[in-house]
């Protein structure tokens, strides 16, 4: 194995899902810091207009709000409100993904191993379901509007971002197939994961399209139609996936860089990766209002331990996430890929953590939990193929059955922002996740009549390698997609 080859994998497996680190809180145009507010009762927010709080939007039948204030004392000083937590801003940490060479196979089916008959038997479910009629909703970087294998809703689609600097009227949220201009990266050194020197790039496009490449990768893996004798097929063929952006590329002026390594910072223009907890959360609770079948977020916050669980920040997470399953939308959710065990001294992290979502373990060719992902019965409710094996040498090596880089994910990228290459490897639990979520549409199409939860339990009740529902590393097991789907039909 060549060190780019090394470096390659490394800038793919271990990181996965994209993992967030908080940058601070985020702030409007008037100069009031921005805060996401869980609160008792609708009345509430009449309470804190007369406060002088600023409410800009609502969520969850009105139950979280984000607001601007000049201090958070003045907020929590309104009666009814339950919870205060700021607006954090997070930029992505840990490797970059990055595409390998674009496979030359005339048979892209035949790479993947994730949809075949030993791991979660999608080709085989697709004799009896392909996901017509049903939605899957993607909570990410957007998704490719022109590639040839997604069936892509963008007039549903959205883009949310709290600052509104894209948005034609300012506002926190445009309409997905708006014409924007768009930010992206600038042509300057790479200086952190997601992090480049200089002022951002701006093209025109419409508002959901991707911006980076992940969300197009998770899109596929859910939903690509596969039509024709070129191209990758999705768990969900012929399910529609509505592009719910997220993250979207700011520029940082007051950066801190050590350009010469001697341990002097100094204040930079940069641009990174960027969303907010209140961009998530409103795309969680956009999902269940248009009546999305699956919601996917390949995103999560990094291992944390403590009381976490108490926080306001969970809260909100998990008043939304509910709000959502309530309206029948099932919420999936990658594990993380810190190798982490979250289920002993009080490890946790969000939004995987919270009850009515779906929490995904990545699995490789042999159906084992791989290096990276996270683990632990408190927290992993299924297993699904994220790409690569238990260790990192082995996921490396070339005397495997799928040696490197087969033994990844094979799903669709945009080709304007891959050289022209319109497929490509990635791993991560960010893989594994949207496998769980084009299953949800495959059971939907069969018996459109189960709740959220029904769902739920249909998967975790048919996957397979596991004992049971409390293993560590897979929870219920692998999910099986024949057997989800005859289930589905058994309970009509």
């Amino acid at each position: 194995m060549s060190k780019l080859d090394r470096r390659n994998f490394l800038k793919s497996a271990a990181a996965g899902a994209v993992a967030l680190t908080a940058m601070g809180v985020s702030g409007a145009s008037d100069g009031r810091d921005q805060f996401v507010v869980t609160v008792r009762e609708k009345g509430v927010r009449e309470r804190l207009d007369r406060a002088g709080v600023d409410v800009r939007a609502a969520i969850a039948d009105g139950r979280v709000l984000l607001v601007g204030a000049d201090a958070e004392s003045t907020v929590r000083g309104v009666d009814g409100v339950e919870q205060v937590e700021p607006n954090l801003g997070y930029r992505p940490v840990g490797p970059e993904l990055e595409s390998t060479d674009e496979s030359l196979d005339e048979e892209y089916a035949s790479l993947q191993w994730d949809k075949q008959g030993d791991t979660t038997g999608a080709f085989e479910a697709h004799d009896s379901a392909t996901g017509v009629g049903r939605t899957v909703a993607i909570i990410d970087t957007g998704i490719d509007t022109a590639h040839p294998d997604l069936r892509n809703s963008v007039e549903r689609g959205k883009l949310f971002r709290v600052d509104g600097v894209t948005s034609p009227d300012g506002r926190p949220t445009v309409a997905g197939d708006t014409t924007i201009d768009a930010r992206l990266p600038p042509s300057g050194e790479e200086i952190a994961s997601y992090t480049y020197l200089g002022a951002p790039n701006t093209r025109s496009q419409t508002a959901a399209d991707d911006v980076h490449s992940h969300g197009s990768h998770c899109a596929g893996i859910a939903t690509a139609k596969n039509e024709g004798s070129l191209g990758v097929a999705g768990m969900a063929p012929d399910a529609e996936v509505v592009p719910l952006r997220v993250f979207y590329w700011k520029k940082l002026t007051d950066y801190p860089y050590d350009e010469d390594g001697d341990g002097e910072e100094e204040s930079v223009t940069v641009t990174t990766l960027w969303t907010t907890d209140f961009d998530i959360l409103s795309a969680i609770d956009y999902a269940g209002r248009i009546g999305a079948d699956a919601a996917n977020m390949s995103l999560g916050g990094g291992v944390i331990k403590g009381n976490a669980h108490s926080s306001g920040e969970h809260v909100a997470y998990q008043t939304v996430i509910q709000s959502a399953v309530q309206r029948g939308t099932v919420v999936t959710t990658s594990a993380g890929n810190s190798s982490a065990d979250l289920q002993h001294e009080g490890y946790y992290t969000l939004p995987n953590s919270v009850p009515g979502s779906i929490s995904v373990s990545a699995t490789g060719p042999n159906n084992e939990r791989v290096f990276y992902s996270n683990y632990g019965t408190s927290d992993i409710d299924v297993g699904a193929p994220g790409g690569g094996y238990e260790t990192l040498e082995k996921t490396l090596a070339s005397d495997t059955e799928w040696p490197y880089p087969t033994n990844l994910v094979l799903s669709s990228v945009p080709p304007d922002l891959n050289d022209g290459s319109a497929y490509a490897w990635y791993a991560g639990t960010s893989m594994a996740a949207p496998q769980v979520a084009g299953l949800v549409a495959l059971v939907r199409e069969v018996n459109p009549d189960l709740s959220a939860k029904q769902v739920q339990s249909v998967i975790e009740n048919t996957a397979r390698y596991s004992d049971g529902k409390g293993d560590t590393d897979l929870g219920a097991g692998i999910v099986h997609a024949p057997r989800a789907v005859a289930e589905a039909e058994r309970r009509e």
